[in-house]
């Protein structure tokens, strides 16, 4: 059979069971979409290592030869539904589980982070645009529920793989970037090694007395300042160990420091030094849309021979001022290491 007909020289198309209809049909123009959107997850797949999502995008290329069949025989005899409860199950359980495998991402997202991602996206807007075709058919066709059910789920089903590959670059060019710093930190912990009360290099974390006693020490700081402060110190995972909450600072404070040790524990660096990678030419660009993390500088990791036992954020002033008291606070820390908590 030839791959030209020359049936369709006229303007014309044949729909499922042989009707004709014009090129510029509505139907034409949904079902030519929905053709676009298989191209462009296509595309995709075509970048995707892991079997998994391979097989995820390739069950929904499948769905959507059936949802074009569909959108091609609206207006014919030869009209069925053809996209059934399970086909929208099947999506609607890949959102949940990516959801379940990434932290929430707040704020708008740039395409383009990875190119899976970024043809990923492409597909999702191409939905959207199929969506608003198959709207418009409701006012001359009956459209099935799930036929609308499904092109909904597919552009959220499409978002969360995204996100999904976005966070997974975010995180490996995360952990490149900590053994970098790790590693250009090790001769200057060695320096300093001998100069560690021995008897502290056995704290694998922040206990509550020294947890306490920097917060005094930052407390000091920040009257010194001017400014009171929220002041939150946690452990090498992140949670918190202490949370200090000055009189008159403010409330918004509380959640920006717990996060700015999170970030600092979680990242295993100072959370000022995390801002330009951050940015959209920098290597973590986007990081700054997990949720819990800060880019702004008050976070810094607590660490003894270069191993982090917990961190510390301080909120409440401007950022210098946050940064100020928080590093007056990570030199206490190193003092008690030296000399033990001293009154």
């Amino acid at each position: 059979m030839k791959i030209y007909t020359k049936t369709g020289d006229k303007g014309t198309t044949s729909l499922v069971g042989g009707d004709r209809a014009e090129k510029h049909d509505l139907r034409v123009w949904a079902y030519g979409t929905i053709d676009e959107v298989n191209s462009s997850i296509g595309v995709a797949r075509a970048y995707i290592k892991e079997k998994e999502f391979s097989e995820i995008l390739l069950k929904i290329q499948k769905t959507l030869f059936e949802v074009g069949a569909e959108l091609a025989s609206l207006g014919t005899d030869y009209y069925k539904e053809r996209i059934k409860d399970e086909d929208i199950t099947f999506l609607e359980e890949t959102i949940d589980k990516l959801d379940g495998l990434k932290p929430s991402f707040n704020g708008f997202i740039v395409p383009g982070g990875t190119v899976e991602s970024a043809h990923l996206d492409i597909a999702r807007t191409v939905v959207r645009r199929a969506e608003r075709c198959i709207s418009e058919l409701k006012n001359n066709y009956e459209v099935s529920k799930n036929l609308m059910k499904y092109t909904n789920r597919l552009s959220d089903g499409l978002y969360a793989v995204a996100r999904y590959f976005d966070y997974k670059d975010i995180m490996e060019k995360t952990k490149e970037n900590i053994e970098k710093f790790n590693q250009s930190g090790k001769m200057e912990d060695n320096c300093h090694i001998e100069e560690i009360n021995k008897t502290m290099l056995n704290m694998t974390v922040i206990d509550r007395e020294t947890a306490k006693y920097i917060a005094e020490k930052c407390a000091e700081k920040s009257h010194e300042v001017g400014v009171p402060m929220v002041i939150c110190i946690t452990d090498f995972s992140g949670n918190i160990t202490l949370l200090e909450r000055m009189d008159d600072s403010l409330l918004a404070s509380i959640e920006i420091a717990m996060k700015k040790a999170y970030t600092a524990a979680a990242l295993k660096s100072p959370t000022h030094e995390l801002r330009e990678a951050s940015l959209p030419t920098g290597e973590l660009y986007g990081i700054n849309n997990v949720e819990k993390i800060i880019t702004f500088g008050g976070g810094f990791p607590l660490k003894i021979n270069g191993k982090i036992i917990g961190a510390i954020g301080v909120s409440g002033g401007t950022v210098e001022q946050d940064m100020k008291v928080a590093q007056y606070g990570l030199k206490a820390f190193e003092g008690v290491l030296t000399n033990g908590i001293t009154k």
